[in-house]
C-alpha cells in the first residue's frame, strides 16, 4: 500500500509542478511589478467590413482574430468590441454607416500572458485553448489535493516521524491563518 501511495504522490507532484511554477512566477510578477517590463506593444489597423451590421458578435467573428469576445457595447454609430486571449487584447470600434473598423491590439508579452492565465477563471470559455487551460487547471487542482492527501497518509504511516510532522503541520496552519487574517484586515 505504501509503495502505491508513494507512486501516486510522485505522479501527482510531477504532473502539477509545471503549472504551480507558472503560478509562482506570475505571483512574483504581481507582487513585484517594478521588477518586470509590462508595457504592451500596441498596434492599430483599419479594416473595412460590410456596412450596416446589426450584431456585434458577427462583426467580431468576421475579423477572425482567434480571441474570446469579452464585451460588446452598442454605440450610436456601431459597436465597441473587446476581444482577448492571455497577453493580447483587441479593442475594436466598428462604424455601422461606413463599415470602417479600427482595431487596436495590445500585446503584453510572456509575463503579461502568465499574468492573465493566473487570473483566468471558470471552465466555460468560447476560445478552445482557454477551455483546455481550464481543464488543465482543474486537473492540477485535483493532483495538488492528491499530493497533500497521499503525503499526509504516508507521513502518518511512518510512526517515527509523527511528532515532527505534527509540529510542522501546526506551524504551517498557524502561519497560513495569520497571513490570511493579515491580508483580510488590510482591506481593499
Amino acid at each position: 500500500m505504501y509503495t502505491t501511495l508513494r507512486n501516486i504522490h510522485l505522479l501527482c507532484g510531477c504532473f502539477a509542478v509545471p503549472a504551480l511554477l507558472m503560478y509562482g512566477v506570475s505571483a512574483v510578477q504581481m507582487a513585484h511589478t517594478s521588477w518586470f517590463v509590462m508595457k504592451p506593444a500596441v498596434t492599430e489597423s483599419l479594416v473595412t467590413l460590410s456596412p450596416g451590421a446589426i450584431d456585434g458578435r458577427r462583426v467580431a467573428n468576421q475579423l477572425m482574430l482567434g480571441s474570446e469576445i469579452t464585451t460588446i457595447q452598442t454605440t450610436p454609430k456601431g459597436f465597441d468590441i473587446r476581444m482577448a486571449v492571455p497577453g493580447t487584447v483587441h479593442e475594436i470600434h466598428y462604424d455601422r454607416a461606413t463599415g470602417d473598423t479600427r482595431i487596436r491590439t495590445s500585446v503584453a508579452g510572456v509575463m503579461g500572458m502568465l499574468n492573465r492565465l493566473h487570473h483566468a477563471a471558470g471552465l466555460w470559455h468560447d476560445y478552445a485553448p482557454m477551455k483546455l487551460w481550464a481543464l488543465l487547471v482543474f486537473l492540477v487542482s485535483i493532483a495538488t489535493v492528491g499530493l497533500g492527501v497521499t503525503g499526509i497518509w504516508m507521513w502518518w504511516v511512518r510512526r517515527q516521524e509523527r511528532t515532527w510532522g505534527l509540529i510542522l503541520l501546526a506551524a504551517n496552519l498557524l502561519f497560513s491563518v495569520a497571513i490570511l487574517l493579515r491580508v483580510r484586515s488590510m482591506g481593499p
